[in-house]
């Protein structure tokens, strides 16, 4: 339910602050006087799209804030699943800027526009005069029928749709799959030819640096040669006529030994010795092998070469490593298997596309059973309204049409009728359709009828009626009124209104006036007295001095039924 809105720099609005209550409320005023701005501030609060033009002249922009009493759990577990804290109270503040940009606040926590547009139906719903030509569209006509059917429909409707997704998801694989043929020859021909080109040069990960490092060994064999042999002879050439450097540090190890049996302080410079004696000796034998294994083997090199080209080759066309090349290959193996048994998977989702058919219609015929027991509910209930608001001959018909799914053997996503709202307005008239036969009286009717059934399936909190009195007056607007009033038991009500008779109905009104300030033009309301209010109707009335003794007269009568003041 709305508590308080308060706008500022809105339109002609610069200013204005009101509380509204339960039960039924009424907004009247002069035509222009801005009742309709206050309900597009509102529309703002649940996410409608908000434009620059919409800034007061002057401002930099615009600021509404609503304060919300929280009657929802789908609503709490909303905000919950956003992270907003809420117990029984729902702040939204809305700021427009002059360049378009939009900041949006629930409870203080930053949300985006679209947020508010998926809070605000659980908060309210705004019904204008456009609501009222939308009833001319027959594609919007199931769409009202399923609102009506309430839990039972939606369930059966959510498993009609997941049928739905399944068969369709299907279907893509088999396009995706069953495409172009010579296309998807012409790939596996290719992909054939990249396998085994991969395959045949039989890679091994790390090769190719092993054999960068072979072909800079083999590139300076000669200098390698040169460095090990010089370091070889040093340690084995003797050194002037006496023996080589090895056989002499053995002579020092031996000397060395003695030694330190006759002193104990040098047994550990004795084994150091003897360590580093060994480790030399064990380097003299792996030079010794190194040039052992290090003759020249002239075709080597090139093999090397070659085969770093055939590297580089791959490399160019697939990957820039070796570990990237076979991964290119098992993608493109198993792209080729896929194809390759791409006629077995045709056959086998032709099969589960006959299944996933067979699903869906079964869920489908009994959506279509559903829904017409739904409807005649729905035609039941909408006569018994019009007839409270005096078109009690009027029939009332959803009419059903197949959509072709059927026929076609493709599913479609709502399953598998159109329907269409038709209407008898008189006795003796066939059934036209909405568009050929309603004017805006009984478009109108018909719309507050339609809206008074949803509101009580879909429990809307606040419902907001913006001049959807058009082309009515008269005993109809007090059925009107008395409507708006009953539905004000189960939800909270705000209309806007040019008829004194609907707003006499009204448990508490507000009058919307617009004064020229200076070289502006600013927009006020308020909350009438009881006083107050007769003026306000005798104004509506159109009284005028020589009438306005009794037009008072019938302005308190009308009070004093309506509503009991």
């Amino acid at each position: 339910m709305l508590r308080e809105i308060s706008v500022r720099d809105f339109a002609l609005i610069e200013e204005l602050e009101l509380s509204f209550y339960s039960g039924f409320s009424v907004l009247t005023g002069e035509t222009g006087a801005g009742k309709s701005i206050i309900i597009d501030a509102l529309g703002l609060l649940l996410g409608r799209r908000a434009s620059g033009d919409l800034i007061r002249t002057g401002a930099g922009g615009c600021t509404i804030q609503g304060v919300f009493a929280v009657e929802d759990q789908a609503m709490l577990d909303l905000l919950q699943e956003w992270g907003i804290e809420c117990d029984d109270e729902l702040v939204i503040t809305r700021e427009v800027f002059v360049n378009g940009r939009n900041r949006c606040r629930i409870n203080g926590s930053l949300v985006s526009v679209s947020q508010l547009a998926e809070l605000g139906p659980h908060l309210a719903e705004i019904v204008g005069q456009h609501d009222s030509q939308s009833l001319l569209d027959s594609t919007r006509h199931l769409a009202l029928l399923d609102a009506f059917g309430g839990q039972e429909l939606s369930i059966e409707l959510a498993r009609l749709r997941d049928r739905y997704e399944a068969w369709t998801t299907l279907q893509a694989e088999l396009d995706r799959i069953a495409g172009d043929e010579r296309e998807r020859n012409r790939r596996i021909d290719l992909l054939r030819f990249q396998v085994m080109e991969i395959a045949g040069a039989k890679l091994k990960l790390g090769e190719e640096e092993s054999l960068l490092a072979e072909r800079k060994r083999l590139a300076n064999l000669h200098r390698l040669r040169e460095a090990v042999e010089l370091t070889y002879g040093l340690l084995n050439e003797s050194l002037g006529q006496g023996d080589s450097v090895i056989r002499q540090l053995n002579v020092a190890q031996a000397e060395l030994a003695k030694a330190s049996a006759m002193d104990s302080q040098l047994a550990p410079l004795t084994e150091m010795f003897a360590e580093a004696v060994t480790q030399i000796e064990e380097l003299n034998r792996e030079l010794w092998t190194y040039l052992d294994g290090c003759e020249s083997d002239p075709g080597r090199l090139d093999e090397v070469e070659t085969r770093l080209s055939a590297i580089d080759s791959l490399k160019r066309k697939y990957g820039d490593s070796i570990a990237e090349i076979l991964a290119f290959a098992d993608a493109a193996q198993a792209e080729l298997a896929f194809l390759e048994s791409s006629s077995e998977r045709c056959q086998e989702l032709e099969k589960e596309l006959a299944e996933a058919w067979e699903a869906w219609l079964r869920q489908a015929q009994k959506v279509s059973a559903l829904r017409k027991r739904i409807a005649r509910n729905l035609e039941r209930r909408i006569e018994e309204q019009l007839a409270d608001l005096n078109m009690a001959n009027t029939r009332f018909v959803v009419a059903f049409e197949a959509n072709g799914a059927e026929d076609q053997r493709r599913p479609a996503r709502d399953g598998l009728e159109k329907v269409q709202f038709m209407i008898a307005p008189n006795v003796g008239e066939e059934l036209r359709p909405l568009s050929r036969i309603a004017s805006g009286g009984e478009l109108s009717r018909l719309l507050l009828a339609i809206k008074v059934i949803l509101a009580e399936a879909e429990a809307v909190p606040t419902m907001v009626f913006d001049e959807i009195d058009t082309g009515i007056g008269g005993h109809t607007a007090g059925k009107v009124g008395e409507k708006l009033r009953a539905l004000s038991a189960t939800c909270q009500v705000l209309c806007v209104t040019h008829l004194p008779v609907i707003a006499s109905y009204g448990a508490h009104h507000y009058s919307v006036t617009k004064a020229s300030l200076g070289e502006r033009t600013a927009v006020s309301a308020r909350e009438l007295s009881d006083d107050e209010r007769v003026s306000e109707l005798i104004r509506m009335f159109g009284g005028s001095g020589e009438t306005e003794s009794a037009t008072y007269a019938h302005a308190k009568e009308l009070l004093a039924k309506s509503c009991g003041i």
